[in-house]
């Protein structure tokens, strides 16, 4: 099959593939060796903090963009399963931040996730037939 493709067509290739595999050793190379953000995580409260802000970053983007759900009125609904991930992170965040690391000025951490929850919920619930039914009734 390769005397059919020309010469730099297998050149291109092979090209390619050695940049995946120079993408992957760097990666590697990055995770395995240490750097100055595991000099952060010295004792648990750092740890606990980090720990935290870290999944803060990963689940307020999800929480988010699940909201885009309240645009339609049928799947409202599951804005009300999508609230769990940032109840369960206000738990989180609450014990590994506020608890553990004993900062309590980092409380609004915690708060941002409940106020997503709230939002979700609230979104969740809303249905604007039911007022206009029960002014028809």
């Amino acid at each position: 099959m390769l005397w059919h493709c020309p010469k730099n067509m297998i050149q291109l290739e092979s090209r390619y593939r050695n940049s995946g595999i120079y993408f992957i050793s760097i990666l590697l190379f990055i995770i395995f060796i240490p750097s100055p953000a595991q000099g952060l995580c010295t004792n648990s409260e750092s740890c606990g903090i980090l720990g935290g802000l870290f999944l803060s970053m990963l689940t307020v983007p999800l929480c988010l963009i699940a909201l885009i759900f309240a645009i339609w009125p049928k799947t409202r609904r599951t804005l009300l399963g999508f609230a769990v991930l940032p109840g369960l992170m206000t738990m989180l965040t609450m014990y590994l931040i506020v608890i553990q690391a004993k900062r309590i000025d980092l409380i609004y951490i915690p708060l941002i996730h409940l106020v997503l929850m709230a939002v979700m919920i609230g979104l969740g619930r809303f249905n604007p037939l039911k007022e206009s039914e029960n002014i028809e009734a």
